[in-house]
């Protein structure tokens, strides 16, 4: 019985695999018995000196313990301006290119933002959106931009947009996770697992495949 991976987490509970997510502006340093993603998410941007922020994460990317830049990205929902969301998002995106190591996404109403920043980088590293929530035409043309996609809480939901996204994912870009829900990692995979009409263990077997590949693990 292999372990199930969850690559976005701010509680984590359980004896699985667990990205624990971290704010890089939080008094905080790595801990050699767990594994993280660290990065500037756009609700902070306004809080805090962005200079002084880019350096402190410049550091911790490179921190073995590290294995993902984010969650960093674009909120168009938010008053911060998307200029100034970019310029950060993209100062990070330069972080993970130089470690090679993905990006954790967070995108509210701002996927067409995404594509054309990710097309002008030309970045190499796996960008993943984490608590992805599109529809099957958005997922469509992320996937024509080599975008992969993480699930979580929410898809429990049964809305038929989201299981029409997640039938069309290639399991080869497909993750699961937490995020902030109290909720079992187990439960996301198994519901998950019987909308594919895929046995569990083999859905555990493809997600940590593609965990060990992306994030470098093991």
């Amino acid at each position: 019985m292999g372990k199930f991976v969850n690559i976005h987490t701010h509680s984590p509970n359980s004896e699985n695999i667990e990205v624990i997510n971290q704010f890089v502006q939080a008094n905080w340093s790595p801990d050699s018995n767990n594994i993280y993603s660290v990065g500037f998410h756009p609700w902070h941007i306004d809080d805090f000196e962005i200079d002084v922020e880019i350096e402190k994460l410049k550091r911790l990317a490179n921190a073995p313990q590290v294995l993902a830049i984010g969650e960093c990205g674009l909120d168009r929902a938010i008053e911060t301006p998307l200029e100034k969301q970019e310029e950060v998002f993209r100062k990070q995106i330069e972080i993970t290119e130089s470690v090679n190591k993905p990006l954790i996404i967070h995108s509210v109403k701002s996927y067409p933002d995404l594509i054309r920043i990710k097309k002008s980088t030309k970045s190499h590293i796996p960008w993943i959106l984490h608590g992805y929530s599109g529809n099957m035409q958005t997922t469509e043309q992320l996937l024509s931009h080599d975008f992969y996609f993480s699930f979580g809480a929410i898809i429990l939901k049964n809305q038929a947009k989201l299981i029409e996204s997640l039938k069309i994912i290639p399991l080869n870009k497909l993750f699961f996770e937490t995020d902030e829900s109290s909720g079992q990692i187990e439960t996301i995979y198994t519901f998950a697992a019987k909308t594919l009409q895929l046995p569990l263990e083999e859905l555990k077997t493809k997600i940590f495949k593609n965990f060990k590949s992306v994030f470098n693990y093991g």
